[in-house]
């Protein structure tokens, strides 16, 4: 079924299978209405750049991705230093990490290994529970199934029955298409029609495609000596933000108007009236009964 939608942007109508591009229009419609500018400043920008619809299956269909994660892992102990340290500090862990993996996944590749750890023990998974699964075959040529489980050992929904088109590397649950490793239902599918289940796997799991990544070496140092004269901005390090190594921690909070105001309106209260000027110790409003000693 083809779904007819208006391109707003090449004025004209056009066909397309994608549901992701009629809802985007939807969208952009709502935007031009609320501010013309913002129309115009995302037409600048091509659409296979920001958009699932137009990116021809790149994103996999994810929208975001852990990249700011992975960065937080390889430059740890990183943020307080100063600039000069901190760029010395990223180029020598991104060096070092580039270079022990590219020496891993080189040996994993002498060894026989085709895919990725992360990937293989997937696959290993995957496999274990999809002994447990029924599949019925629903054409002659074996490519469209349906998947009964048995027992789910994940208590988070329970068994269920799952449709499965190997020819069209679709599966109703959604999760094949996401991760494009096969999941216990395709794999199960696949040992059910005696289908070679490497044919579903994506390249970017494999060993070759993950050494590719880590080719790319960095550049040694040269001396400072031999550096070219900067002439630019100099830069000084704020004296708060500067760590101790004795006495009590200074917080790294940036202090706002807000901070300030409350730390000159704070006076000292007495615990018992409330009323500053004293101490609970010389409240006045305190009955103290005198005794004397016989």
């Amino acid at each position: 079924m083809y779904i007819q939608f208006y391109d707003t942007k090449s004025c004209c109508y056009q066909k397309g299978n994608d549901p992701t591009k009629p809802r985007f229009f939807y969208y952009y419609n709502i935007v031009r209405e609320e501010n013309l500018e913002a129309t115009q400043w995302l037409d600048d920008i091509p659409r296979e750049k920001w958009t699932l619809a137009w990116d021809n299956g790149k994103k996999w269909g994810h929208m975001t991705i852990n990249l700011a994660e992975s960065i937080n892992y390889v430059l740890k102990k990183t943020r307080n230093l100063p600039i000069s340290p901190m760029v010395m500090a990223t180029f020598t862990c991104c060096n070092k990490f580039f270079t022990d993996r590219g020496r891993q996944v080189e040996a994993m590749v002498v060894d026989g290994h085709v895919y990725s750890e992360v990937a293989a023990k997937a696959l290993e998974d995957e496999q274990l529970k999809a002994n447990t699964h029924t599949v019925i075959s629903f054409d002659s040529r074996n490519t469209k199934f349906l998947v009964e489980e048995r027992q789910n050992p994940r208590k988070v929904r329970p068994p269920g029955r799952f449709a499965v088109r190997l020819d069209e590397l679709w599966f109703d649950y959604g999760k094949f298409q996401k991760l494009h490793l096969p999941c216990s239902h395709v794999l199960a599918a696949c040992k059910y029609a005696h289908h070679d289940f490497a044919r579903y796997i994506s390249h970017v799991y494999t060993l070759q495609q993950v050494f590719h990544v880590y080719e790319g070496l960095f550049c040694e140092l040269k001396n400072e000596g031999y550096w070219s004269a900067y002439t630019g901005q100099i830069l000084c390090l704020s004296p708060d933000m500067k760590i101790t190594s004795k006495g009590r921690p200074k917080s790294s909070r940036i202090r706002t108007y807000m901070d300030i105001r409350e730390q000159h309106d704070r006076t000292k209260k007495c615990a018992y009236c409330q009323t500053p000027g004293h101490t609970k110790r010389k409240c006045p409003n305190i009955t103290r009964s005198s005794t004397s000693r016989h």
